[in-house]
């Protein structure tokens, strides 16, 4: 992502230790024998956080993971200690079915390594009524063979009956003023302005602000948050100049991975376009956002792509 990312990364594991309340959800995830769901609002690296679990649950300094593709169809993470499934990644199969089929296979069996095996599985609220009813499945009858880990950023869309069957532990923001100290000890970046203006919760989006805005003029205005995104701003002077579709291809990933949705982009849409575009542009947005609604959340990057794709090509 950027230089700022990657000393956050880097110093990932000792922020988490200086933080009790993190530092004691570590102690207690690194002895589990138990199925687990972590959640919280996005802005809290949960991906990173999973991967301190591993680290102290294994004792591994650090973790490098092989993305491995089975029949193309499906993509998982493979590691001597666990295998890694996220279940919104753009090329994850909709057919989850098959994803527990493979599941099956591997934890029908006994770990050779370890006492069991180490199933971790992101993003679950992107399954659907029948297919948490397979996931029930796998935890009551193999739990003698593994143990889940599984993550979401929206509880309320996990069936009742998953829920009762995992250990629930919540991951919340860190503080406006605990982000400010990690970027001034940890980092040794300075909070830009418009950070602290918004006082916002959300360290990834700060992250990503901060290695973007070498300019601070960029992101700030008159009214100085006008733009929920304030990179769409920048994007759109720069497709001005060049009408690229991989620009626009990697700037709806880089949406999607910030959790800036359809409806985000389309309110900085409407700041930057004549009145004249504003009708067709609300229109095209509540299509696309309906199209969405019936597929799987990995599939968003492409429906952001066909948004800004209308717009501006």
């Amino acid at each position: 992502m950027g230089k700022c990312w990657d000393k956050f990364q880097i110093h990932f594991g000792t922020i988490m230790s200086d933080h009790s309340y993190y530092n004691k959800m570590l102690a207690f995830l690194q002895n589990m024998e138990i199925n687990v769901l972590l959640y919280g609002a996005y802005g809290f690296p949960t991906d990173l956080f999973i991967d301190e679990i591993m680290k102290k649950k294994f004792n591994i300094n650090k973790i490098i993971k092989q993305q491995c593709f089975l029949n193309k169809d499906i993509v998982y993470i493979h590691h001597p200690c666990f295998l890694e499934i996220d279940l919104s990644h753009p090329s994850c199969n909709k057919n989850i079915t098959a994803i527990f089929k493979f599941l099956t296979s591997i934890i029908i069996n006994k770990n050779i390594h370890n006492d069991k095996h180490m199933i971790i599985i992101k993003h679950i609220d992107v399954l659907k009524a029948l297919e948490f009813n397979s996931l029930r499945i796998l935890l009551e009858k193999y739990s003698q063979n593994a143990i889940f880990l599984c993550s979401t950023h929206k509880l309320d869309k996990i069936d009742v009956p998953v829920k009762s069957r995992l250990t629930l532990i919540r991951l919340p923001l860190f503080q406006h003023s605990e982000i400010k100290e990690i970027f001034e000890n940890k980092l040794d970046e300075k909070l830009n302005k418009y950070l602290e203006k918004t006082k916002t919760r959300d360290i990834i989006y700060s992250i990503f602000i901060n290695d973007i805005s070498e300019n601070e003029s960029d992101i700030l205005t008159e009214d100085f948050v006008i733009y929920k995104f304030p990179p769409i701003k920048e994007f759109a002077s720069s497709l001005k100049k060049t009408k690229n579709l991989q620009t626009i291809r990697e700037f709806s990933y880089k949406c999607f991975q910030y959790n800036i949705s359809i409806s985000d982009i389309t309110c900085d849409l409407l700041k930057l376009v004549s009145n004249d575009k504003k009708t067709k542009i609300i229109q095209c947005s509540a299509e696309i956002e309906h199209c969405l609604k019936m597929t799987n959340r990995g599939r968003e990057p492409i429906y952001i792509e066909s948004l800004l794709c209308q717009v501006f090509l």
